[in-house]
């Protein structure tokens, strides 16, 4: 009878013990392994992980954009960390963001959490309490908010150092948006801006989404007139085709295609598009489509 209820005392000891552990993953516009750090450092079993490749530097519209193409892979309860914060010591709030399907946050609030939030949904905002959530002895440091603020406030939620209430005071429930310009089609040609562009592959995105091109009636494997400009002046332009994919075209060749995240995209089979013709992405450049 002793040895069970020792047995048992034990196995309730362990499961006791045992810790939920929620991964963090991080991303940011410079390298190095000082945010894994912290998080290591709060509890060396939370599995960290980094996004990459890294995102351009100062560039919130593509921390923005590669927040909610990377999210919806991961399990409810993941917390993310971006920082991509050109305001850093400024007054922007440090937030933690909820969203309805379970996922957290940790960033600053200059429109990087603008497309997860209307993506995913608000649940609630939180700003971080620096008081509570800061690495300790960092308190005349103000220009590392992603090591001394969000890396380990993002470490101590996610291995349940501290609750969700315990970031920091309840906001508003919304985020800083992002005046991103829509895609529109006039005369059979859609135009959109180029959000992306000198990633490690190379190719070149723009907000032209699929539901938005498949109104241009072009069939895969149709030629089609692509225009890139900078500023409205023309900077490059090619008939290329519509491909399914990468291999429909022979090695260096150019081609249209849609990308994993359904926004008309160039490429060059087994070459980086944007270097080749330096093309770059902001609110200047734009890429028109249309039948050829």
């Amino acid at each position: 009878m002793k040895t069970t209820i020792t047995l048992l005392c034990l196995a309730l000891g362990l499961t006791a013990s045992a810790k939920e552990r929620n991964a963090v993953v991080i991303q940011a516009d410079f390298g190095g392994a000082v945010m894994p750090g912290v998080v290591f450092a709060v509890d060396k079993d939370t599995p960290v992980f980094t996004v990459q490749p890294l995102i351009e530097l100062y560039n919130i519209d593509a921390a923005a954009r590669n927040l909610v193409y990377t999210a919806p892979v991961w399990p409810k309860g993941t917390v993310f960390v971006s920082v991509v914060d050109p305001g850093v010591g400024t007054q922007r709030k440090s937030v933690v963001l909820q969203t309805k399907n379970g996922q957290y946050f940790v960033s600053p609030d200059n429109g990087t959490l603008a497309l997860v939030a209307a993506e995913f949904g608000i649940e609630a905002v939180r700003e971080i309490d620096e008081k509570v959530n800061r690495r300790p002895g960092t308190e005349w440091s103000h220009t590392f908010h992603g090591r001394d603020v969000y890396a380990y406030t993002a470490g101590r939620l996610a291995a349940g150092v501290i609750t969700y209430e315990q970031v920091g005071p309840l906001l508003e429930p919304r985020v800083v948006t992002l005046d991103y310009p829509k895609p529109v089609i006039e005369h059979g040609t859609a135009t959109g801006m180029i959000d992306i562009s000198r990633g490690h592959l190379g190719n070149t995105a723009c907000l032209i989404d699929r539901h938005t091109f498949e109104k241009l009636g072009i069939r895969e494997g149709e030629p089609v007139v692509v225009t890139i400009r900078q500023a409205g002046k023309v900077v490059w332009e090619e008939t290329v085709p519509y491909a399914h994919t990468f291999g429909d075209v022979p090695v260096g060749k150019n081609l249209m295609f849609i990308n994993s995240s359904g926004y008309v995209s160039m490429a060059v089979n087994q070459g980086n598009f944007a270097n080749k013709y330096n093309i770059d992405s902001g609110r200047d450049w734009t890429l028109s489509v249309r039948k050829k």
